[in-house]
Parts: C-alpha cells; structure tokens; sequence
C-alpha cells in the first residue's frame, strides 16, 4: 500500500510540473501554446489526486475534506480549460490547414491564437493556485 501511495503521489507531482512547467515557459507567448501537455499535466492531476483522496479515506488518518474538495473543484476546472483549448486549438489548426489548402493568403496565426490565450492563462493560472493551497493549506 505504502509503494502505491508514494507512486500516486510522483504521478500527482509529474502533472503538476507539466502543468505548472508548461505555463511559465510558455507565459509571455503570443501563440503556439502546448495544450496537449496541458492537458496531460491535468490528466494525470486528476486521476492520481482522486486516487490519493481514496487511499486517504481508506487510511487511519483524519481527512481534511474542504481542501481536498477545494483542490478537486479547482482540478476539474484545470482540466475542463485544458481540455476546451486543446479543442478550439485543434480546430484552428484544422481551419488553417483548409484555408491555406484553398488558395488563400493569410490566415491572420496571430488573432486566431490569441483566443486561445484565456484558457491558457486559466489552466496554468488555476493549477498554480491548486499547487499553493496544497503547500500552504494545512
């Protein structure tokens, strides 16, 4: 159980610096953002933290189940941005690739990314707010 619990706990903290890793390399970009580790990052967040919140349960120890609601809420946000910019991403590449296939001149890359920018900066902004009340909640 112990082996399970640490494993767990490397995965939760893998998803973390992808995410966190992810949106403080990528801040001040204009466009090109990676949502596919994003959404990896989120993944892997919220599968290993639900998992640990159930080895909690099952453990001896006091749960303190407002933080961890706090955190879960917050990791399903993380994931749902994740997952919708990883979304409008792919279908802006798939537009670009049909207008240029068509004969058409430009595009204009940087406005259509530039609406992805507020789901980048609510997934990375969210999981970073998710990593502090995990070290500063007690």
């Amino acid at each position: 159980m112990e082996f399970l619990h640490s494993l767990l706990v490397a995965t939760h903290l893998i998803g973390a610096s992808l995410l966190v890793g992810t949106f403080f390399l990528q801040m001040r970009a204009k466009g090109g953002f990676n949502f596919t580790i994003l959404l990896a990052g989120a993944s892997l967040q919220l599968v290993s933290g639900i998992a640990l919140y159930g080895l909690a349960m099952a453990g001896d120890g006091d749960v303190n189940h407002m933080k961890l609601g706090i955190k879960g809420l917050v990791a399903v946000i993380v994931f749902i941005t994740a997952l919708i910019g990883f979304l409008r991403q792919k279908a802006i590449r798939k537009e670009k690739a049909g207008l240029t296939a068509g004969g058409a001149v430009s595009v204009g890359n940087l406005e259509l990314e530039r609406k992805l920018l507020p789901f980048f900066h609510a997934t990375g902004g969210l999981a970073l707010v998710n990593l502090l009340i995990a070290v500063f909640w007690n």
